[in-house]
């Protein structure tokens, strides 16, 4: 009887977890705008109006709202209910969004599932990081700045957004774009349209990239903020390097 209690219990819970990591069935933007975007009332989970749509090539879920001015709080509520919902700091029963608007505007809002990041054009950057590597990593092509999959985010609202990938080994090369479009663009060194910014995969682990939104920074495999400056080596930089100092050393014992 206990093995079988034990099993039950398990099977329970394992239950439990998958419908945890289950993807959404739907994804509402919730909160006391939504009468304004043309829901029958506000904080409504079911409503269509402000539900945002699953982008696939994007693997993120986004819409767009166009809004008067005024203060608005807004949370994603997922499954068309409230059980499930995340607010600020991507935190599941989370803090509510501010949203302020100082003239009527067009909001798009972003939701991204494997993180739980939800927010909007308006409180943050909105920052892709667009290469010659994006083919490699699901993107319908490279150099393309609406693709999301290499979307950089700031769940915690610190000001460095960031991502980390598996790409196949490689040398490569990339720009952050701003609001899915080149017309604000930070390559190499933080600069505005500078050149882009190198990097080096070993295809074995992921890469990770950073960008400051203060400084336009963009790093890898390191933070952006202040102390870490770009031209520091990359550790596989550093690796090859010991590896080629301990190459060198043994060569001369040899030869000794």
């Amino acid at each position: 009887m206990t093995s079988l209690i034990s099993k039950l219990l398990g099977s329970v819970l394992m239950a439990g977890a998958c419908a945890a990591f289950a993807a959404p069935t739907s994804v509402t933007i919730a909160g006391d705008l939504q009468s304004e975007a043309g829901c029958p009332g506000d904080w409504n989970p079911a409503c269509a109006a402000t539900h945002l749509t699953y982008d696939a090539q994007d693997d993120v879920w986004q819409t767009s709202l166009a809004l008067p001015s005024g203060a608005y709080a807004y949370v994603a509520a997922l499954n068309d209910s409230w059980p499930t919902f995340y607010g600020a700091n991507a935190t599941a029963g989370g803090a509510n969004i501010p949203l302020t608007i100082s003239s009527p505007s067009t909001v798009k809002f972003y939701y991204d599932d494997k993180s739980h990041w939800v927010t909007d054009n308006l409180n943050s950057t909105i920052a892709v990081l667009a290469g010659d590597f994006q083919s490699e990593i699901g993107c319908g092509g490279d150099w393309d700045p609406t693709c999301l999959r290499s979307w950089l985010e700031d769940p915690d609202n610190d000001g460095v957004y960031t991502f980390s990938v598996l790409i196949p080994s490689g040398n490569y090369s990339g720009k952050v774009a701003i609001n899915e479009s080149w017309d604000l663009n930070y390559g190499a060194g933080g600069v505005q349209g500078g050149s882009n910014r190198q990097f080096t995969s070993t295809g074995l682990s992921p890469t990770t990239f950073s960008f400051c939104s203060a400084t336009h920074l963009l790093t890898v495999d390191r933070s952006c903020v202040a102390g870490n400056p770009e031209n520091v080596p990359e550790p596989g930089t550093l690796a090859l390097l010991g590896l080629g100092l301990l190459g060198l050393c043994l060569s001369r014992r040899s030869v000794a």
